[in-house]
């Protein structure tokens, strides 16, 4: 236990002196919330029950007050998984393994204490995110927006479940680029489906729903989404599925896989 203990803390002093995070961060914690908050005085300033019939500016209707905010996180979505796939590829650089199994010679505890550890970090600072960029929006709304702190059932109900795709896309992200010792897969798997490729295919054809950013945009969109409706159990236990075989996957070539040479 106490070995573990000092794994854990030995990753989360590499994942916080790492350039990569601190540029994330502050993407996530202050640009997202400061583009959400010019984006709430927008919507405040031309009314909350503006149509694009009356401002032709508007592609849709507003969505209701529970749901205002949401669109901005996907703004921190993007970088946070690109952080996974290089954080899970970084493994294999600068023989970072073969230094690291000099200290810990067991493959299995160190594949999970790398795992557990990232968890946790991106877990409290995508929490933090998500959180403030919901409480700034409404804070930008002025008497229009809800109480920024206690916010309304609904829109905690969806801060939970946003959180919880942030943290599935970024894990599965993590695993895939261990498992193939590069952040490149990740990225060309991940990217243009968050860049609206997903929905694109989960509109063209069924199976495009089974897709993991597709499933993200299940568990947390708006009852409004006409393409992919929200459905909080299907895309949780389709994008559960996809980063538990990643997971498996990448522990179980982590485990077997020769660290010679070039790693």
């Amino acid at each position: 236990m106490k070995r573990f203990s000092r794994s854990i803390y030995t990753e989360f002093i590499k994942i916080k002196t790492t350039r990569a995070w601190w540029i994330v961060c502050g993407i996530v914690l202050i640009v997202q919330p400061v583009i959400a908050l010019i984006g709430a005085k927008q919507m405040a300033q031309i009314g909350l029950n503006a149509t694009p019939e009356t401002h032709p500016e508007l592609a849709v209707a507003l969505p209701p007050i529970d749901y205002f905010g949401f669109d901005s996180t996907l703004l921190g979505l993007l970088p946070m998984v690109i952080l996974g796939g290089i954080f899970g590829a970084s493994e294999y650089k600068n023989h970072q393994l073969r230094t690291y199994f000099l200290y810990n010679n067991h493959r299995l505890q160190g594949f999970l204490t790398k795992s557990f550890t990232l968890l946790i970090m991106l877990t409290i600072v995508s929490f933090i995110s998500i959180f403030t960029t919901i409480a700034i929006t409404h804070i930008g709304l002025g008497h229009l927006g809800l109480q920024p702190i206690q916010l309304s059932p609904i829109a905690w109900q969806f801060i939970g479940l946003t959180l919880l795709n942030w943290v599935f896309l970024t894990m599965f992200a993590f695993f895939l680029g261990m498992l193939f010792r590069t952040a490149m897969v990740p990225l060309i798997f991940l990217v243009p489906q968050i860049y609206n490729l997903g929905e694109y295919l989960a509109e063209k054809w069924s199976w495009g729903t089974y897709l993991p950013v597709a499933a993200g945009k299940q568990i947390c969109g708006i009852s409004t989404d006409t393409i992919l409706p929200h459905d909080p159990i299907k895309g949780g236990i389709i994008l559960g599925l996809w980063t538990i075989i990643a997971f498996v996957a990448a522990g179980y070539y982590f485990k077997r896989r020769d660290v010679g040479g070039a790693y």
